[in-house]
């Protein structure tokens, strides 16, 4: 499936509907605990070819949708809605560089990145901001959840989602192709 998948995606460049994983297509899926990933995660990687880490969903929540995946060149938006916090609840980037004006950096679970946090919000819910810094990119979380629950849902939002390392998924085209593919091109003329 993933060698159709990044056949596609190649020979299209950026596209949303490189593959179906469940009823969302184009979600970037990966297994905990796993270095292997599923859906749009090679368009994904495309998006940003500097990005050394990429987003991923490891589960979404019960009471969570997935409703959009827009990938462009330079950047990735991912769309997630709640049925308790609203339409467009939280959307994920992943772009080259972020923004990082009036943040402060927190301690990161992840020690390949350095995490910064930005609240933009606090009644009528919650707004603010995530962001993950690495080589060659930034992910940012974007809240808007407008429930009662105020920030409660970015706990078990933030659990769901996971990232990849851009290695792992160039090992996963190549080996899944037989060596026929390669996520990132090397050297020689376009």
């Amino acid at each position: 499936m993933l060698a159709a998948a990044g056949l596609i995606a190649l020979a299209a460049g950026c596209s949303t509907d490189a593959v179906v994983v469940g009823s969302a297509a184009g979600l970037p899926h990966c297994d905990p605990g796993s270095e292997s990933a599923e859906g749009g995660a090679v368009v994904l990687a495309q998006s940003v070819p500097s990005a050394q880490w990429l987003p991923c969903v490891r589960e979404v929540p019960v009471g969570w949708t997935f409703v959009s995946f827009d990938p462009e060149d330079g950047q990735t938006r991912i769309g997630f809605s709640s049925d308790r916090d609203g339409a467009h609840a939280l959307t994920v980037y992943l772009r080259p560089s972020c923004d990082l004006t009036g943040t402060t950096e927190v301690p990161s679970e992840r020690p390949e990145m350095r995490r910064y946090e930005r609240v933009t919000r606090i009644s009528n819910g919650y707004g603010g901001e995530r962001h993950y810094t690495f080589t060659g990119g930034c992910v940012t979380y974007r809240f808007d959840l407008q429930g009662d629950t105020r920030a409660e849902p970015v706990a078990a939002i933030s659990e769901s989602m996971g990232f990849l390392s851009r290695a792992s998924l160039a090992r996963q085209v190549h080996d899944s192709s037989d060596g026929r593919l390669e996520l990132d091109r090397r050297g020689g003329s376009p």
